[in-house]
């Protein structure tokens, strides 16, 4: 039994409607229904019935909450005058992270857009790999994480966002640039040039395997440890590279670079929300959650944007992205 799990049980206490408790609380309705079925497993006793579309509480779940209420009450007394916050400590502040892939425009034209209906709240931005920013989320250095690889770590929520879609990309003097499409075997032949990274386990890499799994030979002309360095041997004609469609589409949009479609290969990886379990949210933490929940649902917001972010291509992310799961 978790104080995460009473303070679940409160919530549908309180509204008698799992959909309303998971609103209140942030947390999937599948996730509440969990939560509620492993209380009673561990209790050995039903707490709650359903009732048309609501509930209603058992006696036995009367007497539970009755016993709950007060421990809850309790650990938010101790916190107000034990915890101190490190976010809280700046009034009007904002702190967010981000894998190397999100921080690159996706989040940067997020905060823009948050900062229109904030203009007072002061924001920080933190890059790191995925399981550094799931570290700045459990010590408080953000509140809000974007990533791509989960750890899974218990005391963090993951909520999926939208998915990252990997581009080909050659410049236009190179032969490749007169097609449009590429099969398999005419990628696998040309001179690749992809960004590796620290860890040799990254999405690209994994599906290259795969690629020389089904008898291809990769021409594999130079990985590196930079977007800017693959777009720039790209650029020189070197060969074909590959990279995040949000690295490289300002490029092609511009006519600087051109993408070549391989319609037998799509490279998607899903992006995840991450926040505490046991650290409440700011408000301005949560206003932000709002706005990325809304993202990928085809949501109007360029009205009321400032002049800059209406000129960035990356407006062009607007319900053009992923969807939620």
């Amino acid at each position: 039994m978790t104080l995460h799990q009473l303070r679940i049980f409160a919530a549908v206490a309180k509204h008698l409607n799992i959909t309303k408790a998971s609103e209140e609380l942030h947390i999937s309705q599948p996730s509440v229904s969990q939560q509620l079925k492993m209380l009673e497993e561990e209790c050995k006793v039903k707490l709650h019935k359903k009732i048309g579309r609501g509930i209603e509480l058992t006696d036995e779940g009367e007497l539970f909450l009755a016993d709950a209420q007060p421990i809850l009450l309790q650990v938010e007394r101790i916190k107000e005058r034990f915890t101190s916050n490190q976010l809280e400590s700046k009034p009007g502040s904002l702190a967010v992270g981000g894998s190397h892939s999100q921080s690159v425009s996706f989040l940067p034209l997020l905060l823009a857009v948050f900062k229109e209906t904030h203009p007072q709240v002061q924001l920080s931005l933190r890059t790191d790999s995925s399981r550094g920013i799931e570290r700045l989320v459990l010590n408080s250095e953000v509140e809000i994480g974007l990533i791509t690889n989960l750890s899974h770590t218990p005391t963090l929520f993951y909520e999926p966002c939208r998915k990252e879609k990997f581009l080909f990309f050659v410049s236009l003097s190179h032969p490749l640039a007169k097609k449009n499409e590429m099969t398999v075997a005419e990628m696998a032949q040309a001179p690749l040039i992809f960004r590796k990274g620290k860890s040799s386990r990254t999405m690209v890499w994994e599906v290259l395997k795969q690629v020389e799994k089904q008898g291809f030979k990769l021409n594999i002309v130079m990985h590196c440890e930079s977007t800017e360095a693959v777009k720039t041997a790209v650029s020189t004609g070197m060969g074909l590279g590959i990279l995040y469609q949000d690295h490289v589409e300002p490029e092609i949009r511009k006519g600087e670079l051109k993408e070549i479609k391989v319609p037998e290969l799509n490279i998607q990886l899903d992006s995840y929300i991450i926040y505490a379990k046991e650290k409440p949210l700011s408000t301005n933490a949560k206003d932000f959650l709002t706005l990325l929940r809304k993202w990928p649902q085809k949501i109007q917001v360029t009205k009321g944007l400032p002049p800059a972010v209406l000129a960035s291509r990356s407006v062009r992310y607007v319900g053009a992205r992923g969807s939620r799961h």
